[in-house]
């Protein structure tokens, strides 16, 4: 939510607000300046803290500098902000210790990225700052987690010394080194049952239209993800039940069977919201071709979603159409928790095709990478995303909402019965109720994007190839490149799913640090 370049001998220089940047000596910090954000400086003789709030729709905005004259008053101050709702983010400066933190909410729609040197630290909403004019090297452990489908929501990324904010996280710079406090394990809520008369497709509404509704909402500068599918299905109604008619939204349009019965619903949600709606074909716009960011060193993170291609195209149209803020699906997939014994557990095959291609170290250095973390509420896949998506977003000044990445909603939902959260029936039934039309609870198939990203491979075989012969990803110590060199030479649509999402990854890991003929 911030960007800021700390000189550590500025610490104890005088705090001054300019055109909304935060000035300290040689120093400054920017808050991201956007209408549904605000700021306040705490500023005390033995701190400088800066909090980054998402606001209420009557909360103040702007940027506001506060020297409380005791230290209690701050640090009151501080709690309140950590008691928000909403997104918030607090950087501290400690003019005693030295010690640089920087502390986030669980709702966590931007992150930020650090890289520190020994006289100064650089934090920045958009990592690709930060690695300009610079080397970099691999971090092994969490790049082979990555590589390996494994989880690896960690502060540190997969280039060395590149760190990022986690949610409901604390991570504290001191010179160089950077420590992270991870939050608490959260314990799930468990099945419970409803009370009788209680609609649960009818909460479920309720509470997503209230977490966007709390919000500054203004139908000229908001848009709506309309993808035909459940998820952004929900949002968008909410959002048309908030604005009224003429909200823009904007979807993929596929091809073939599935894209004939994803039309028909988005035609059908359109009639009920009234969107003024934006259809761009998705085979227009396949991945890893010659005009897309994927062929930037650093340009797409390897946890992007599947069609940025597209997304750099669309997104570039709304800012131009006067959007600042986007109402978003995101998080729906990872919302409905599943309980030991209520669905038979995965067989592991995904992982089993992964190993394939790992040598015996490479195994070891992912599993060590992909170690667990203490629960929380969210899901990780989730967080992942929005972090490498909301780059692509703030760079083009489009604040995310996110109302699914809940802590509230994703405990209301946790707590459902096996009944409701199987196969997200609330989900289906609360979408038949508010569209009077049952095509979510029927013959329903979720869009997918395998045929594009097919045409994407074959189409650029000969530049993937490339890629992957010169890559310093694939270290033969780790990761048979042969294999997965044959595999991408192979008949690719005949690809199990298991080996084509890993070939899939293992390109988007490699394009992304990809630098042509340089050495990385």
């Amino acid at each position: 939510m911030l960007t800021a370049d700390i000189h550590f001998s500025d610490l104890h220089a005088p705090v001054d607000i300019i055109d909304g940047r935060i000035l300290f000596g040689a120093s400054h910090i920017t808050p991201f300046p956007h209408r549904l954000l605000r700021a306040v400086v705490v500023d005390t003789d033995d701190a400088v803290t800066v909090a980054c709030l998402e606001r209420f729709r009557d909360d103040p905005d702007g940027l506001d500098l506060v020297r409380p004259e005791q230290a209690r008053d701050a640090a009151d101050r501080l709690d309140t902000i950590r008691s928000h709702l909403l997104d918030w983010s607090i950087l501290t400066i400690d003019r005693v210790s030295g010690l640089i933190s920087y502390e986030a909410s669980l709702v966590h729609s931007a992150p930020v990225f650090f890289r520190t040197a020994a006289s100064h630290v650089a934090i920045d909403w958009d990592s690709s700052r930060l690695l300009r004019d610079t080397s970099v090297s691999i971090h092994w452990p969490v790049m082979m987690a990555q590589i390996a489908g494994m989880l690896a929501y960690t502060p540190q990324t997969p280039i060395a010394g590149l760190y990022r904010s986690l949610a409901g996280a604390t991570l504290t710079i001191h010179g160089a080194t950077v420590d992270a406090r991870l939050p608490e394990a959260m314990a799930m809520p468990g099945a419970q049952d409803l009370l009788q008369d209680q609609s649960a497709e009818d909460l479920l509404y309720e509470t997503v239209l209230l977490l966007m509704a709390a919000r500054d909402f203004d139908s000229e500068r908001t848009a709506v993800e309309l993808s035909g599918g459940m998820d952004s299905a929900l949002i968008a109604l909410a959002a048309a039940d908030i604005s009224g008619p003429g909200l823009l939204s904007y979807g993929a349009q596929f091809r073939g069977a599935m894209g004939d019965a994803q039309r028909s619903r988005r035609d059908l949600l359109c009639r009920r919201g009234q969107f003024e709606d934006i259809v761009v074909p998705a085979n227009r716009f396949p991945p890893f071709g010659p005009g897309s960011a994927r062929r930037t060193p650093f340009g797409v993170w390897p946890q992007d979603e599947n069609y940025p291609e597209l997304f750099e195209a669309i997104f570039d149209m709304l800012a131009r159409a006067g959007i600042d803020t986007l109402a978003s699906g995101f998080g729906g997939d990872e919302l409905y928790a599943v309980y030991t014994g209520e669905e038979a557990p995965d067989d592991g095959s995904s992982a089993a095709t992964c190993f394939a291609y790992l040598t015996e170290r490479g195994r070891h250095l992912a599993l060590q990478g992909g170690a667990p973390r203490p629960q929380i509420v969210l899901a990780e896949t989730s967080l992942l995303a929005t972090a490498a998506r909301s780059q692509r977003l703030l760079r083009r000044g489009i604040w995310p909402i996110y109302p699914y990445i809940n802590p509230i909603l994703a405990r209301f939902v946790a707590s459902l019965p096996w009944e409701y959260r199987r196969d997200r029936t609330v989900l289906r039934r609360a979408l038949t109720d508010r569209l009077g039309d049952p095509v979510f609870q029927r013959d329903y198939a979720k869009e997918s994007f395998r045929e594009v990203a097919i045409r994407g491979l074959v189409e650029n075989r000969d530049y993937l190839q490339s890629v992957l012969s010169r890559s310093a990803v694939l270290d033969p110590d780790l990761i048979h490149r042969d294999r997965i060199s044959a595999t991408l030479a192979s008949d690719i649509e005949s690809l199990s799913d298991a080996d084509f999402g890993f070939v899939f990854r293992v390109l988007a890991i490699c394009c992304f640090f990809d630098a042509g003929d340089q050495e990385l």
